[in-house]
């Protein structure tokens, strides 16, 4: 067996080649250490469950709230298509069931009146409320929402995103469509559309849209302030690392590896949806740490003690 001397010098060892790899670093090393033992700390892994849970049963109403204020001001097969492309970049295993849907959808949606769409609105705010309450305990000054303000900022964040997405993609895909109709050569007769520099830029535009999101999320959400750079960080590895957990994620359904209609059968689509959702909370959650964790190592030492006889109060269970 070892020893506790032996313990004690294995101890060292690693803390000063830990150290000397973080100062390599830069301190980046670091930030993520601080980062992970945050994320442990606040349960952020139970967080992300809460968020899949409330994003099940809200996603519909969701849905119902876009189909009914989005048709009043487009066509029902614009609205489709649109609710369709934003579903399939935010929820890759979701499309069919909720294609399935939306016919009923536009269906009914004229017999759902104003009171029962401000219903549904607040129903759907379910997981924003979830969302907002374990992105704030990332933050180590920031206190608590009350059960109100928690509601109505969800509530705003909600359409607020949701609204500001739906027209930059509407923007962005009329703004593809027309751009072809026009000849812009770049090499002689070779026109810039067939091109891949086009196809690179349209693949970028909905990372662009995904780091905005996460961005606003980070910067908007934490009862406290944030500074661009601090939610600029954790924005961009969370956007990196939702597209590689999309990437692999549908690789993984449709390698025929993942076998849930033979388990769970006609509840297949929705176990896949589930766990979907809690991996993308998690990458969603840990954004929210580090540029918690990159604002605890660069602000100064007054400002962080001020924060933390707060923050271990905030997350008692």
């Amino acid at each position: 067996m070892i020893n506790e001397r032996t313990k004690k010098s294995l101890r060292l060892k690693a803390q000063t080649r830990y150290r000397r790899v973080n100062r390599w670093s830069q301190g980046i090393l670091g930030i993520f250490v601080e980062a992970i033992r945050s994320f442990s700390h606040a349960r952020a892994a139970e967080g992300a469950a809460s968020v899949a849970y409330y994003a099940l049963f809200s996603l519909f109403p969701l849905l119902f709230f876009l189909v009914a204020i989005g048709s009043s001001v487009l066509k029902s097969q614009q609205v489709q298509q649109q609710v369709l492309a934003f579903v399939t970049e935010a929820l890759p295993t979701a499309r069919d069931l909720v294609q399935k849907n939306m016919e009923h959808m536009l269906e009914i949606r004229g017999t759902v009146g104003l009171v029962g769409t401000l219903g549904l609105a607040w129903s759907a705010t379910a997981v924003f409320n979830a969302l907002t309450h374990n992105i704030n305990r990332a933050w180590r000054n920031a206190g608590g929402h009350n059960f109100l303000r928690g509601r109505l900022m969800a509530l705003g964040i909600a359409g607020s995103l949701i609204g500001l997405l739906m027209i930059l993609s509407l923007f962005f895909t009329t703004l593809f469509n027309l751009l072809p109709q026009f000849s812009v050569p770049l090499l002689g007769d070779v026109s810039i559309y067939r091109t891949w520099l086009w196809s690179i830029l349209t693949r970028l535009i909905p990372w662009l849209l995904l780091y905005l999101t996460f961005l606003l999320l980070y910067w908007w959400i934490p009862n406290t302030t944030v500074k661009w750079s601090e939610a600029h960080w954790g924005a961009l590895m969370a956007t990196f690392a939702w597209e590689v957990n999309r990437a692999t994620f549908t690789w993984y359904l449709n390698s025929g590896l993942a076998r849930y209609q033979l388990i769970y059968g006609s509840l297949g689509v929705v176990v896949a949806l589930m766990l979907w959702i809690y991996l993308s909370s998690l990458i969603a959650l840990f954004g929210a740490h580090l540029s918690a964790a990159i604002a605890h190592h660069t602000r100064p030492k007054k400002e962080k003690k001020e924060g933390l006889a707060r923050y271990q109060t905030y997350i008692k269970p």
